[in-house]
């Protein structure tokens, strides 16, 4: 398969993997709402930002689940590629540092390719966005699960629906199932039909399970009811 790895310019990690002599795709665009369109999947290295500052390796999909846009179109997801995605974030959490190594809920554009579209993020603030030492880690650890994705194991290939946005719950689970879409508990009572269907469908590889993980009963039959046509184990954490 042909892996685009992609940094842009207007964001600090993209220009310390510049500095460092990557020869990788090059866009000026923000990372949140960028056209590029090349390859069959697409690896976008960028900035983490959080409110506590808390340093971080992230993983995560692109896409709006409500009509809150930041970046892309509303009600929209992004193409996962569990298979990818997991053997990133395996390799990640092998890193001898000693930060959170994470995969985050989907969320941000952009929504407007038609191959799948993956993050890998460094957070919280630029001491680690221009930190040279993580940045080629990170960045050598992804080429490595990128390399291993054939030989990647999966149990399961999970979509999942609730749980914080930091999802300790997934981030586990990738330990030996492959995961696509998580939408988060912030989302939950924001969807419509159409998106949690997209949860399942816009996937490369064919979700077979979903986690709906700390839902209240109402929403936790509004989601089971909007898969009824899928053929897909269904499990309530």
């Amino acid at each position: 398969m042909d892996i685009k790895l992609v940094y842009s310019t207007s964001d600090p990690v993209g220009l310390t993997i510049k500095k460092l002599g990557y020869s990788f795709e090059e866009i000026d665009e923000d990372v949140t709402d960028f056209h590029y369109k090349n390859g069959e999947a697409i690896v976008i290295f960028s900035r983490h930002e959080s409110k506590a500052s808390i340093p971080s390796l992230t993983v995560h999909y692109p896409g709006n689940p409500s009509e809150e846009v930041m970046g892309g179109e509303p009600k929209k997801l992004g193409i996962a590629y569990p298979r990818l995605l997991t053997s990133i974030l395996r390799e990640i959490k092998k890193i001898d540092l000693d930060t959170e190594k994470t995969m985050e809920a989907t969320h941000h554009g952009p929504t407007y390719q038609n191959v799948p579209v993956i993050f890998v993020e460094i957070g919280s603030d630029k001491t680690y966005w221009t930190n040279e030492r993580i940045v080629r880690t990170l960045v050598d650890s992804t080429l490595k699960g990128i390399d291993k994705v054939d030989e990647t194991d999966c149990r399961d290939y999970i979509s999942g629906f609730g749980g914080p946005h930091y999802s300790k719950l997934f981030t586990k689970l990738a330990d030996e199932s492959c995961i696509g879409h998580v939408i988060s508990k912030h989302y939950v009572d924001k969807l419509d039909d159409k998106v949690i269907i997209q949860a399942i469908a816009n996937s490369v590889n064919n979700i077979n399970k979903v986690v709906i993980d700390s839902l209240n009963l109402k929403q936790r039959e509004r989601i089971i009811a909007a898969l009824k046509s899928f053929d897909i184990h269904i499990q309530l954490r």
